[in-house]
């Protein structure tokens, strides 16, 4: 719960420094490669991450690796982050200000799960449907599960939309369990 208070006071920092700056789209790119690099590299994220690590070591390491991709307050922020000893909340800041920026540009995520793999033009469609219910540009993250057999399942924020195939037959056999069974043209 602290990391997750943690990543969203940091976030909200650097939110507003891109903010002021005009450049909310520039940061973004910027975070999301540091976390990209971080990732791909096991041995940069042991040294970034490890709390016997010293100081020093890990900001030379991101002035050294990132020091001339970044702009001058994103390597700032990373060096305070280090300073601070937050490093560790790095990921969830990340994600809290793609979620800000997002916010800022009129931008909402959907999660979107289907049975079996969506076609752009199924892609953009479905995007275009959801942009004019919400009234926001919609950014689609498609998964596949086979499990729901059919139809598709939307989650925007907290909000959860489910016209899969599973889901319809349990309603159906809800309402079945809960019909009562009449001797209606039966014969003994």
């Amino acid at each position: 719960m602290l990391s997750n208070q943690l990543a969203a006071t940091y976030a909200q920092a650097i939110f507003e420094l891109a903010q002021g700056k005009n450049m909310l789209d520039q940061v973004e790119k910027e975070l999301l490669m540091v976390e990209e690099t971080i990732k791909a590299q096991a041995d940069l994220a042991t040294l970034l991450y490890h709390p016997r690590v010293p100081v020093d070591a890990k900001k030379d390491t991101i002035k050294k690796v990132f020091g001339s991709e970044l702009t001058d307050f994103v390597c700032n922020f990373l060096l305070l982050l280090v300073d601070k000893r937050r490093e560790t909340v790095l990921e969830g800041i990340i994600r809290e200000y793609v979620v800000l920026a997002n916010k800022a540009r009129n931008i909402i995520e959907a999660e979107v799960t289907t049975a079996l793999p969506l076609s752009q033009a199924e892609q953009e469609k479905l995007g275009m449907k959801l942009s004019k219910v919400t009234g926001q540009v919609v950014v689609l993250k498609t998964a596949v599960n086979p499990a729901i057999l059919g139809g598709v399942v939307v989650k925007i924020g907290d909000k959860l939309i489910d016209g899969s195939i599973v889901r319809q037959l349990k309603a159906f056999e809800q309402a079945l369990i809960r019909t009562e069974v009449t001797k209606i043209g039966v014969t003994s």
